[in-house]
């Protein structure tokens, strides 16, 4: 699991996954996406701001400060402007969960805000686009039982938090690989499921549930597993539960 860095452009190796971000531009995510030297179309873990903006507003409108590789994580730290006065790091994270031998490659995204103003609400999406034969809502239970719900056919659908972790589930094209998304309730406040003609499924997390009160540090995660489409959804619900084991990792 390692990550190469030559500003702008980090590259990832994690599993069988790899990848590239470039942290001046983080409305791209992790593009370029391959599972076993085979390509993938899309992209995961794009950061944007403010869902409700038009296309041209989404753009990343701060400027890089500062970034770096330590250990597994790419940090990108970032300033502060006068019309978006919030000064995001984000860590793209390489790890690939313990005693889960099934999962092919992994990739967690924390997002970290602070600003200097009272009661603001930063509105930071974190996005994933993969073409997909089937997108389900998957929910385990504290029994081990897993609840799916499938969103394909359905254009756009609109999940909120509940009491635990919510999971998405996209089977990828080809009948042998699934994607996992996780984010515990209390990281989100919508979840936006769209479909496009061409069979592309968007997934839009919008980040922060809670106002930003001058002076505290909030912050968000995002999970994700690439697994094996045998039992992916028991897989995926086995992710939730280990996800929601891991102490909220620390940020500098």
């Amino acid at each position: 699991m390692s990550w190469k860095f030559h500003s702008p452009l980090g590259a990832l190796q994690c599993g069988a996954l790899q990848g590239q971000v470039d942290v001046a531009r983080p409305q791209l995510g992790l593009h370029r996406l391959s599972l076993d030297l085979a390509a993938l179309n899309g992209q995961i873990c794009s950061i944007e701001r403010d869902a409700e903006s038009d296309a041209s507003a989404a753009a990343w409108p701060a400027k890089l400060a500062d970034a770096y590789v330590r250990g597994g994580d790419l940090v990108a730290t970032y300033q502060a402007t006068d019309d978006w006065p919030f000064a995001p790091q984000v860590y793209w994270r390489a790890e690939m969960p313990e005693s889960m031998d099934e999962v092919l490659g992994s990739l967690s995204l924390l997002v970290s805000v602070s600003t200097h103003l009272l009661d603001t609400h930063p509105r930071i999406s974190a996005t994933t686009q993969l073409a997909a034969d089937e997108v389900l809502h998957v929910a385990p239970s504290d029994d081990e039982d897993v609840r799916t719900t499938s969103l394909t056919g359905r254009r756009e659908s609109v999940l909120r938090p509940g009491t635990d972790a919510c999971c998405l589930l996209w089977r990828l094209p080809g009948g042998k690989i699934s994607y996992a998304e996780i984010v515990p309730a209390s990281d989100f406040r919508q979840l936006t499921v769209r479909h496009d003609k061409n069979g592309a499924c968007q997934a839009r997390w919008e980040l922060f549930a809670d106002f930003l009160e001058k002076g505290v540090i909030r912050r968000a995660r995002l999970q994700t597993a690439f697994l094996p489409r045998e039992n992916d959804a028991q897989l995926a619900a086995a992710c939730c539960r280990h996800f929601a084991d891991r102490p909220l990792p620390l940020t500098t």
